[in-house]
């Protein structure tokens, strides 16, 4: 990819911090009702107080109804050690009352255990019932049945009847479950992306589904809807609440998506795609001034559709993460933050995933729904997972002061999203502190390095000048640096690093763990009586000035501790990481006291034991601090399972086929303004090329997961077991990753069949040009360029 050469900037990029925190309005919103005994929640027009403090959560969906239930639990445990507060889940109306009157609420389909669990993994959870709910669902999650009785998404009699069946299933299965009971429940969507006006529909049609929610058992504290396309609704009974993706699989474009507004700091809420779903733009029906910023379908990855295949990036989701809390959102939720696979159907035959035959935009796949988030179809942990928990850290940590700043952004700021001339950066603070959000990535669209860098803020207390010495921004980083941070009564005034958490000690000395970008190293100017590196080195620079120390670290591989000394004598700990680390560092309470554990290995806490995903070698490593005083550095913990060799795929070529199926269109989509291709039907697989994968049978008898990585080059795939279909897959360049050990019954593997269609090359869908050049150079022809197993299994460490 060409870069474009650096800009300089002539001078420091200038921000005002307002004196005091902005004042939050209270008695607007009818919410934060239907209190419990032990805790407090309640709500304001600025963000959310939990018992009493200002709170900044963090918000994941996991579709409990596409995954397993025998694996929930190791997931949420997952999604809590990635940083996620709350759980959120759509409750797919067609996954449970397929048949009118028949309700499932068994296996992968019992909501009520995944809720248990979810409180058992010290999370909480907010239910997103619809009725309607899209995700990529047959008829946007509607039952067959009830798109033929009539009209929907209003207030028809028939279709309020047939809601109301069901939402009071839902509070059954929820009783004893909500956050007045002292359960986990704490919320409710209600409808989604919801577009109609009009006579019983609009603000009439969300009040009467609240109605009903309120009449079934379902009363909780917080109601929201989605803020887009339109906002007409009950202005003081919900929330409306804000989405960011990074790319849009349901765009028409065969080319990569004009610069997007989610890599673009704006305190208006005006967010990238978000508010033209529908092709309507947003109306301002409302005062934002009386609701707060959160988010509720931020994208933690992209799913693909047939006609549009996005690589999201982990820069794309760190980057769209980062600018949305610098632009003042005090309640980030993904969408999503965990993948799935659609449930078998319960009516023989049936299908429940979006198809344009069924009058809908997008053909996705018939089962796959792992879009590429922080913890995969199978569970898998991507690179995603790691670098957005430094987020979810930092929120937890400092979320109880951040959440009451606004964001301020400098005069010279870029004029949109396209202006790719200026740096980009936020400010959220007030008196003389705050925290400095920068984003130098625009996916498809390169921002230039920017040189000669500083910031220069003016506050009551003067002005601060940050760094000490201009830098060079490198294009594709995005960072938050701290201002004004206290340890006790040392400040920290300025620094070149990322705060990632804190705490306060027994004996009321603070702990701040923090962490560099290699482009930067780490460079912190102190207020305070004296500073102490406890493995001080020849390159370290510590020099002492008339406003403090200035402390400069210019390589960073390793922790490093610092000891900061107060002017009441109190002695604090700065521990300070390179990224790399931190992309693996969790912050945990074991048995009541406050530890870092350091591992390369994906791993999540299970009562006093860490529980490591280990590879095919078996190995697992965690590095603990402090083991005993915060001066004797980290403990490396080790143990091991024996090495697993996890042997070769033999392969069989049963039918080969080099030609791509004959390309068919869909209806023209209104918003789109044109057709597009639809996915090829299972005549098409029928014809494909095709090849039985023998796996080790060693393998199928152990434990643990079995992941198939499949390079295969072509237009679409699909997996089967014994003749019935496990799994499929679009083709966007990058391997394709299975779970097989779901699929072994009784310790033996299925006949396993890989299907591929060959491809035009140059067919009129959107890929990624790297995925693109891959199909062209093999002429579009099915191609396995590799096929290779690895294990996962776990290994638990006791803390």
């Amino acid at each position: 990819m060409n870069l474009p050469s650096p800009l300089p900037l002539s001078c420091p990029l200038g921000f005002q911090l307002p004196p005091a925190p902005a004042r939050a309005e209270s008695g607007f919103l009818n919410l934060g009702l239907y209190p419990r005994a032990d805790r407090s929640l309640a709500i304001n027009s600025r963000w959310l107080t939990l018992d009493g403090k200002p709170w900044m959560p963090v918000m994941g969906e996991f579709h409990c109804s596409r995954f397993p239930e025998s694996e929930w639990r190791t997931e949420l445990l997952k999604m809590a050690a990635g940083g996620v507060n709350i759980v959120a889940s759509y409750v797919f109306w067609n996954h449970h009352e397929e048949q009118r009157g028949e309700f499932a609420w068994t296996g992968q389909r019992n909501l009520r255990r995944f809720v248990e669990l979810v409180a058992e993994a010290g999370l909480l959870f907010y239910l997103r019932p619809g009725p309607w709910v899209h995700a990529e669902a047959r008829y946007g999650g509607l039952p067959d049945w009830v798109m033929a009785q009539g009209p929907v998404r209003n207030n028809d009699p028939a279709y309020l009847a047939a809601v109301r069946a069901f939402y009071g299933e839902i509070g059954e299965q929820l009783r004893g479950l909500l956050w007045c009971d002292g359960g986990p429940v704490i919320g409710l969507q209600l409808e989604n992306e919801y577009d109609q006006v009009g006579p019983g529909r609009g603000a009439e049609h969300i009040e009467a589904l609240r109605h009903i929610a309120l009449d079934s058992g379902l009363t909780v504290p917080l109601y929201t809807v989605t803020g887009w396309p339109t906002l007409d609704i009950p202005e003081r009974e919900v929330i409306p609440v804000s989405g960011a993706y990074a790319d849009g699989f349901w765009s028409g474009s065969t080319e990569p998506l004009p610069p997007s507004g989610v890599f673009l700091f704006d305190t208006s809420r005006a967010i990238g795609e978000m508010g033209n779903v529908g092709g309507t733009p947003a109306e301002g029906r409302i005062d934002p001034s009386h609701y707060p910023f959160f988010l509720a379908e931020a994208g933690g990855g992209m799913h693909v559709s047939y006609h549009r295949r996005p690589v999201v990036t982990l820069q794309d989701v760190a980057a769209t993460a980062l600018v949305q809390v610098g632009s003042g959102a005090n309640l980030y939720g993904y969408y999503m933050y965990h993948g799935g696979c659609n449930p078998p159907a319960l009516v023989p035959g049936a299908r429940l995933h979006e198809t344009q035959d069924t009058g809908y935009p997008n053909d996705v796949p018939v089962l796959n729904y792992d879009f590429r988030t922080p913890l995969g179809q199978y569970g898998q942990v991507r690179a995603s997972y790691g670098r957005l928990r430094c987020l979810h850290q930092f929120m937890a940590a400092f979320g109880d002061e951040l959440a009451a700043m606004e964001a301020v952004l400098p005069a010279e700021r870029a004029s949109g999203p396209e202006d790719r001339t200026r740096l980009r950066a936020s400010l959220r603070g007030a008196g003389d502190s705050g925290f400095l959000f920068v984003n130098n990535h625009l996916r498809h669209h390169p921002l230039p390095a920017f040189s000669g860098v500083q910031f220069e803020v003016q506050h009551g207390g003067g002005k601060t000048l940050l760094p000490a010495e201009p830098v060079q921004v490198p294009s594709g980083l995005s960072f938050i640096w701290p201002i004004g941070l206290r340890l006790g009564a040392a400040r920290l005034a300025h620094a070149t690093v990322q705060p990632l958490s804190r705490w306060t000690e027994p004996d009321g000395t603070q702990v701040l763990v923090a962490f560099a970008l290699p482009q930067f190293g780490a460079s912190l100017s102190f207020d305070a009586v004296s500073i102490e590196v406890t493995d001080s080195r020849p390159e370290d620079r510590i020099l002492r000035g008339g406003q403090g120390w200035q402390l400069d670290i210019a390589v960073m591989t390793v922790p490093r501790m610092l000891r900061v000394t107060d002017t009441a004598g109190a002695a604090h700990t700065v521990v300070l990481l390179p990224q790399a680390l931190a992309d693996q560092c969790l912050h945990v309470k074991l048995r009541g006291s406050d530890r870092l554990l350091l591992s390369p290995q994906p791993l999540y806490l299970d009562g006093d034991e860490a529980v490591v995903s280990v590879a095919d070698d078996g190995l697992a490593q965690v590095q603990v601090w402090p083991a005993g005083s915060a001066a004797e550095g980290f403990s490396l913990l080790t143990a091991s399972l024996p090495a697993r060799a996890v042997g070769e795929v033999a392969l069989t070529l049963l039918q080969d086929n080099p030609n791509p199926p004959a390309v068919r269109l869909g209806p023209q989509v209104a918003w789109r303004g044109k057709s597009t291709p639809l996915a090829p039907d299972d005549e098409a697989y029928a014809q494909a090329t095709r090849w039985r994968l023998d796996l080790p049978a060693e393998l199928a008898q152990g434990t643990g997961r079995v992941m198939l990585v499949l390079d295969y080059l072509g237009d679409a795939a699909r997996l089967y077991a014994d003749g019935a279909l496990v799994d499929d897959h679009f083709h966007d360049g990058e391997p394709w990753q299975i779970g097989v050990d779901r699929f072994a019954v009784a310790g033996q593997w299925p006949v396993l069949e890989l299907a591929v269609l060959a491809a035009d090359p140059e067919a009129a869908i959107f890929l990624e040009a790297f995925a693109r050049e891959r199909l062209r150079q093999v002429g579009g022809r099915p191609t396995l360029a590799s096929v290779t197993l690895c294990t996962r299994r776990e290994l638990r460490l006791p803390l």
